[in-house]
């Protein structure tokens, strides 16, 4: 059975959310089944996750927390995944989900992406373009159709 780990920024949970789950109905409706590996965020106020990395760090709570959470997706979920997506609406990519790439390159796994270009820095203003990263990425699928029908 493929297992897949699903990687994206904070700020767009729910739209991961919606994309994990319309590929787990297209994988029943084809009689496939998969392991899903997701992000285990902690679910704030929406305004708490839209905010920078930079700003959420200074909840204590959260600054406390994100060190176990990171290591438990980098060091269980995308070294036992077979395949790793990395949800990068708009580009963008978050310095977590940027690591999550790196470590997935370095286990040698398969790695899509939603879009082509990888851009870092404050979301949705100020971004610049990461390069290095899009070298990493063996497909992009821009649907959950589409990443079912590529790895099917």
């Amino acid at each position: 059975m493929i297992k897949i780990c699903f990687c994206a920024s904070q700020k767009f949970r729910p739209e991961l959310e919606k994309f994990m789950a319309d590929f787990q109905k297209i994988a029943r409706k084809n009689k496939q089944s998969f392991v899903i590996f997701h992000p285990e965020f902690e679910k704030k106020e929406r305004k708490f996750e839209l905010s920078s990395e930079k700003m959420r760090l200074q909840d204590a709570s959260y600054r406390k927390a994100i060190p176990g959470v990171v290591y438990n997706h980098l060091f269980r979920k995308v070294a036992q995944a077979d395949i790793v997506f990395i949800f990068n609406k708009d580009g963008y990519i978050g310095a977590n989900t940027h690591g999550e790439l790196f470590a997935a390159a370095i286990t040698r796994k398969l790695i899509f992406a939603l879009q082509p270009k990888f851009l870092m820095g404050n979301y949705p203003k100020d971004m610049y373009e990461e390069p290095s990263a899009s070298y990493l990425v063996h497909d992009i699928a821009k649907t959950p159709k589409e990443l079912f029908e590529k790895i099917k």
